[in-house]
């Protein structure tokens, strides 16, 4: 296992010593779900100073075991004795610390309590309990509701760094950046005995589920979506743990019916698709308005494109839960594979936005006070590549202060919550329709600018009453729980490059006006009115699709002149992520590999990692297909020649990425990320360990040049560390 060095910890410097902790303890009142990291203070004295310097830091960790008081303090020991092991550079002078005293808080989100372990070197530790009041309350507490709070604050933790794992954009521009991620299930052996810990937690604490809160797609946290089913089921397919989960989830199912659908989601993850589909099969014959039985079944029928299939599921799942936009998600899905686009439309204006939720990510509760100025963020240096470590933050900040104006702040780049996910479904839409006929489906299902002002004229005053809620922006809310419908006067016809003709002349006669506005009071009482957001959304599409058309229309040009056409690497960036938005998948592949030639950039090579692994999923899809029907001639050779080939190539890119991206994590104190460890887990079980492991080794074993102390260095220790991980939790392909 690597080894933590003193280079890996990043350390912000307090106020006054213990101010971390005063800070955190008066805003425990105001912590919500999850809660926040947990909070490590340090009391650090130098000895290297002719004044004998006490100063006081802190950092945040995720993953470290806090199943009981004494694994934590374990922890804190060990910390303190690799800071006092070395001298480091502390703010460009070289000093050596000894480290008296540290503290260490982790909060319970279902007791919402703080649980903290303070360590006295050399000496003993204790433990305290704080409420949201910042009282202690050990002293209350039988010794069996003791354990009982641990048992919450270990779950909580473990549920805590799976969620927040999700959010790939480490090191995020203002972020949080002083906190150190550790796997908490690769510790050998120990780890396997916390993993049944967390299983057996996850099954004693299944019914106060809803008290850690849930993602965005749903507005309130049920017994089978909330932050503490999404990470049991993260934690299961990180270790492959099926069996033990499935037993857990039988038990449960006993008690409670609705847990069926967990229990089809392990066999899905598991492979076992027949038994998945005869579950889902029994468990809505027995309740038809089972709405995440019912979302689960269409979703699987959309992977296998039934949507004939999805669409009548989708439709019984949105009638048994109108409240979740992932219902309605799925149905506009569905109806945009049909091609029915003015369902698709109509459907995607019901969605129940959740504008006041948030994707759960960890944040900063201490404020820097000094700014970045207070942020000790040493670079670590057992693990090494090039292009990846060597980055230097001044290029980066040159091509920010440089960037095409054109390019800069795209609004949809910025979308959050519901919204960005209904902004994903447009673009579904117009990936199948195109501009011009979007438009079109849209004048058709809702009422355009022209229409109700026409209407308005036509009837004066009369429909005051009818349109309130219009008139006045649309404050009360629809019945499902959407944001309101607003005033139809916003929805703008966005102009395609040549211009629309909308009206008659004003010179037509007076019967002719007449039958005129019968005809749009007719048209008008069939249409809809467009909520403001997604109004805003086919702005947002229009910036992008403009940005993206002149990208292209350029690219042409210069092509067609033979030259070059040069852009920084935060531009390729930029383009890649417009043209992903807008599903050009390809184009945006280009772009990002564009990007990646000028430098290395964290989010271009996530960005291309999901492209080769969309790709090879297409091209093992359609080999499946093509085996079937392919006959022992010389054009199934070349084909499986061919075939062999491509795919080897895209699992040489997908580990590339994935070991750039793992030198760039610990970097930035990140040893923790089920993404990749996943994606890496997938090439195992196709390819065979030994196969990946001979790769490695002929790419990047070290290679240090003695005068410059450059090149690859660490790469193999740290994916010796992936390979134990598998073997230890017997991933499949890690005996081949």
């Amino acid at each position: 296992m690597l080894q933590a060095t003193v280079a890996s910890i990043p350390e912000a410097k307090e106020e006054y010593l213990g101010s971390s902790i005063v800070e955190r303890t008066s805003r425990l009142h105001s912590f919500a779900d999850l809660g926040p990291a947990d909070l490590c203070n340090i009391h650090k004295q130098s000895t290297t100073s002719k004044k004998n310097t006490e100063i006081g830091t802190f950092l945040y960790f995720t993953g470290v075991d806090t199943s009981n008081s004494a694994s934590i303090a374990a922890h804190l020991q060990s910390l303190a004795t690799l800071i006092g092991s070395k001298s480091q550079y502390w703010f460009g002078e070289k000093k050596h610390w000894k480290v008296p005293e540290l503290t260490y808080c982790t909060y319970n989100a279902f007791s919402k309590v703080d649980m903290r372990v303070t360590v006295h070197i050399p000496g003993k530790f204790e433990s305290h309990v704080v409420n949201n009041d910042g009282k202690f309350v050990h002293d209350k507490i039988s010794d069996e509701e003791l354990d009982n709070l641990w048992l919450e604050t270990f779950v909580s933790s473990i549920v805590r760094c799976m969620i927040d794992s999700d959010d790939d954009d480490a090191n995020k521009v203002g972020g949080l950046v002083e906190v150190r991620k550790i796997n908490p299930f690769n510790n050998g052996k120990a780890s396997h005995k916390l993993l049944k810990y967390f299983i057996e937690g996850f099954e004693k604490f299944f019914w106060d589920g809803p008290k850690l809160g849930c993602g965005v797609e749903i507005p309130q946290p049920s017994l089978i979506s909330n932050y503490l089913v999404d990470g049991f089921l993260k934690v299961i397919q990180l270790t492959q743990s099926y069996d033990l989960a499935l037993e857990a989830l039988q038990r449960l199912e006993e008690r409670e019916p609705s847990v069926i659908t967990l229990i089809a989601q392990v066999l899905l993850l598991k492979d076992e698709e027949i038994k998945a589909v005869q579950l889902m099969n029994e468990g809505i014959e027995k309740n038809k308005r089972d709405a995440d039985l019912l979302l689960l079944q269409a979703q699987f029928c959309m992977d296998k494109k039934r949507y004939d299939l999805a669409l009548h599921l989708a439709k019984q799942a949105v009638k048994s839960s109108p409240s979740d936009f992932k219902t309605w998600a799925i149905l506009v899905k569905a109806y945009t594979k049909l091609n029915d686009f003015e369902n698709a439309l109509l459907t995607l204006n019901s969605c129940p936005m959740n504008s006041h939720k948030e994707k759960y990510s960890l944040k900063r509760v201490v404020p820097l006070r000094g700014g970045n100025e207070d942020l000790h963020l040493p670079s670590p240096v057992d693990v090494t590549l090039d292009e990846v470590s060597n980055l230097q933050s001044n290029e980066i900040s040159y091509e920010q202060r440089n960037l095409d104006p054109q390019l800069v702040n795209l609004p949809a780049a910025n979308l959050k919550s519901t919204f960005a996910k209904a902004y994903d479904l447009l673009t579904e839409i117009v990936m199948k329709t195109g501009w011009e006929s979007l438009l079109k489906y849209r004048a058709k299902v809702f009422v355009m600018e022209e229409e109700y002002r026409k209407d308005k004229h036509a009837n004066g005053h009369t429909r005051k009453n009818s349109t309130n809620s219009v008139a006045n922006g649309g404050e009360n809310a629809s019945e499902n729980g959407n944001a309101s419908e607003n005033d139809a006067s916003s929805t703008v016809a966005i102009k395609s490059p040549k211009k629309e003709i909308n009206g008659t002349s004003e010179t037509s006669p007076s019967d002719a006006s007449t039958k005129l506005d019968e005809s749009y009071e007719n048209e008008f009482k069939k249409k809809r009115l467009c909520e403001r957001w997604l109004d805003n959304l086919f702005m947002l599409l229009y910036e992008d699709l403009r940005a993206y058309t002149i990208w292209q229309a350029e690219y042409v040009h210069f092509q067609a002149q033979q030259m070059e056409y040069k852009k920084t690497t935060l531009e390729w960036e930029i383009l890649g992520l417009i043209a992903f938005r807008l599903k050009h998948f390809k184009e945006g592949s280009i772009a990002f590999a564009n990007a990646l030639s000028g430098r290395f950039s964290a989010k271009s090579q996530r960005e291309i990692l999901k492209y080769y692994i969309m790709e090879r999923s297409k091209i093992l899809s359609k080999n499946s297909n093509n085996s079937s029907s392919q006959s022992s001639n010389d054009n199934s050779s070349t084909y499986t020649h061919n075939y062999t080939k491509i795919v080897n190539q895209l699992n040489e890119r997908i580990l590339e990425s994935c070991i750039k991206l793992l030198v760039w994590n610990h970097r930035w104190y990140v040893d923790f990320s089920p993404t990749l460890i996943n994606t890496l887990a997938d090439l195992v079980s196709k390819e065979g360990l030994i196969k990946i492991q001979s790769l490695v080794q002929a790419v990047y074993s070290n290679n240090i040049n003695p005068s410059d102390n450059t090149g690859n260095h660490g790469i193999t220790d740290m994916m010796d560390d992936l390979y134990t991980f598998f073997k230890e939790y017997e991933s499949l392909g890690f005996d081949n």
